[in-house]
């Protein structure tokens, strides 16, 4: 992986906040727009407790992101992103979660980290697919 593939893909994470997310819901896939949180090799968004991705997510694990198309053209790059999902405790995220999206502190929420298992950059220079990896 060339260095200007890594470099895409660091700034597609740290300047785009907005994506779909699907997981599964009993073998038929559910997805959303999420909003995400990238640290240290990681995403993070927040969810309400008893919400379905919260369910889905402990059921099944697995997740597919769609990260950083912004509709300027039909090669616009962004990222694709398969990883394992979980809920966690992480309270420096959450504090960063709740400074940036302040309207969830006062709903019961968790914080949904995202460890990528395969991340490719899609539709670079009009090129359909480049594995990316970042570690």
């Amino acid at each position: 992986m060339s260095n200007r593939n890594r470099d895409i893909a660091l700034q597609i994470l740290n300047e785009n906040s907005i994506g779909v997310m699907a997981t599964n819901n009993n073998g038929v896939p559910n997805s959303r727009y999420m909003t995400f949180h990238y640290v240290e090799s990681k995403l993070y968004t927040v969810a309400k407790r008893d919400s379905a991705v919260v369910r889905e997510i402990a059921e099944y694990g697995s997740t597919h992101i769609l990260l950083g198309y912004e509709s300027d053209g039909i090669f616009e790059t962004f990222l694709e992103i398969e990883g394992n999902a979980t809920t966690t405790l992480h309270d420096v995220v959450k504090q960063q979660l709740l400074e940036k999206y302040p309207a969830h502190a006062d709903e019961d929420f968790v914080v949904i980290q995202i460890t990528p298992l395969r991340m490719r950059i899609m539709n670079k220079d009009g090129k359909n697919q480049e594995e990316v990896h970042l570690i």
